[in-house]
């Protein structure tokens, strides 16, 4: 089995195997830095972008709330203090003076705030929390420097969604009303310590630095650029030649890297899960897209997939051994409603063991040969190894006798397949980052979420209990109600947890510190320090 993977491994880096030499030393002032990213889905319409995707906002669009690169801790950004009312229906936020948008937009106000989240209400909005920003009744310019978001249920988790962490993104209200959509979409204003230049679409995206930002904060690269490629050896290549200083790399290729004297940086917190998905769970009564004869709408079957996996080997062969076990999808150890006994009794129902795993899928019905599907794979920005962990995946079920064909899609596609339930055809594997457990479970399992990942009755109501309670101890109960639910069913194949790491030339780069909390994982560019 080891052989089968390592030849996966083998084959894809003798791909690679260009003459690579390393560049020659890089100036330690050198005024341009170019991350070589392995892309994303590409606009400057903020709300219809997903959270991993706001990578291309974070160097030039602000949010309220900050998130420490250090603690992780939510902090003052836009907003120089918040607070909530006792019910958490009302969020006030007492916002920073003396803020100006670039371009000569003028002052940022409580105006600004209101307009942003009206761009999140529109009918296209399909940004990762445009269900839990709906969920605001009102949001009121008190003055010029306090606005209030009144809404319509409990709300515990604003500081997160109003964070660096979320997607609320502060614009202009005055370029809007001057420009349209148009302009803004042309050169969006923020007020971030770098300003939009522009976007080649699918080479590049551009931004300047900004010298006189309202924080003090001056970046050390003059100039910061995004170079897009989506091929993993390309990305490796631009760092290698020197074309790119920092890039996004698969592990298992981040040792030619490391060889040719490059250095990783890694986020603060183990931030990322990947975990495989199957389609087709939609367990509610009278749900039109359950389809009966998806074989994993059957548990043995769930739990068979599960233990077909040898997880151990998985990580060292893929991941160069980079990571931690998840038993549940989306729970850490600091996640609401986290249960130790998860950990425990994880090898007994989930552990490696092909003959078990055989013996399930006799037990629903299906011999060797007989059970067939696909496995989407795709690559984003921190997720580059999805490829290889389908290819993984093809030979452990291969070893139960399942049979699955890959497919290698763009992320666009596979998540329009799972948001309008038409994905029953496949299972997918995917790198999530780290949210709180209220905002996961409305995401990914309630009945209206926008993924759909496993949907039922049990979840829905213990859901509508959690978003009621406001009480820490009752909150707990119902978050490991839910979390020991998804357990017990297998509601899909939890596989590890990860820093969010990057590699860049030490020539350049001397010090890179980003919490990996913020929304597009590999953030805080204006805190890169240079080589010496």
């Amino acid at each position: 089995m080891r052989r089968s993977l390592m030849l996966i491994v083998l084959g894809l880096l003798l791909a690679l195997a260009i003459t690579l030499e390393t560049a020659p030393a890089q100036d330690a002032k050198t005024q341009k830095l170019v991350f070589a990213s392995a892309g994303f889905d590409e606009s400057n319409r903020f709300w219809v972008i997903s959270r991993p995707d706001h990578l291309q906002y974070d160097p030039f669009l602000e949010t309220l709330l900050e998130v420490d690169p250090k603690t992780g801790e939510y902090t003052p950004r836009l907003a120089e203090k918040w607070s909530n009312s006792p019910d958490f229906k009302q969020w006030t936020f007492q916002l920073r003076k003396g803020v100006q948008f670039h371009n000569g937009f003028g002052p940022f106000t409580a105006k600004d705030v209101v307009h942003s989240h009206a761009l999140m209400m529109r009918p296209e909005a399909t940004a990762t929390l445009a269900g839990f920003w709906r969920q605001v009744d009102k949001v009121e310019a008190v003055n010029d420097y306090q606005v209030v978001f009144h809404f319509k249920r409990p709300t515990t988790i604003m500081p997160y969604a109003a964070s660096r962490a979320g997607d609320l993104r502060i614009v202009s209200k005055a370029q809007w009303d001057k420009e349209g959509q148009e302009g803004f979409e042309k050169r969006p204003a923020g007020t971030g310590s770098y300003r939009y230049v522009g976007r080649q679409p699918g080479l590049s995206i551009s931004f300047e630095r900004v010298d006189n930002h309202w924080n003090k904060e001056r970046p050390a690269f003059k100039e910061l650029v995004f170079r897009l490629a989506r091929e993993e050896s390309t990305r490796l290549a631009l760092l290698l030649s020197g074309e790119a200083h920092v890039a996004d790399l698969p592990r298992e290729l981040q040792k030619d890297a490391l060889k040719k004297g490059m250095k990783i940086f890694s986020s603060s917190f183990p931030v990322d899960w990947m975990t495989v998905y199957l389609g087709g769970q939609y367990y509610l009564p009278n749900d039109p897209a359950f389809k009966p004869d998806v074989a994993w709408t059957k548990k043995p079957v769930r739990q068979a997939l599960n233990m077909a996996i040898n997880r151990k080997e998985l990580l060292n062969t893929v991941f160069a051994g980079k990571g931690t076990m998840t038993y549940v999808t989306g729970w850490s150890e600091k996640s609401e409603g986290y249960n130790v006994e998860w950990q425990s009794r994880f090898d007994r129902m989930y552990g490696y063991d092909p003959t078990k795993a055989k013996a399930l899928l006799k037990e629903a019905g299906y011999g060797p040969g007989q059970l067939k599907f696909k496995i989407l794979a795709f690559t984003e920005p921190g997720e580059s190894e999805g490829p290889q962990v389908a290819e993984a995946l093809g030979i452990y079920y291969k070893e139960i006798g399942v049979e699955t064909e890959i497919e290698v899609l763009d992320w666009a596609k596979v998540r329009e397949m799972f948001r309008k339930k038409v994905i029953q055809c496949c299972i997918w594997p995917n790198i999530i980052s780290w949210r709180p457990s209220e905002e996961w479970i409305r995401t990914s399992y309630h009945s209206k979420s926008p993924n759909h990942h496993y949907e039922n009755e049990f979840i829905d109501k213990q859901y509508d209990l959690l978003t009621k309670s406001v009480n820490p101890a009752e909150r707990q109960k119902i978050a490991r109600a839910i979390g020991d639910h998804l357990f017990e069913e297998f509601a899909d194949i939890p596989l590890f947890w990860f820093a969010n790491e990057v590699v860049a030339n030490p020539k350049v780069i001397g010090e890179w510190v980003y919490p990996g909390l913020a929304a597009g994982r590999s953030t805080h560019f204006n805190l890169i320090k240079p080589a010496k």
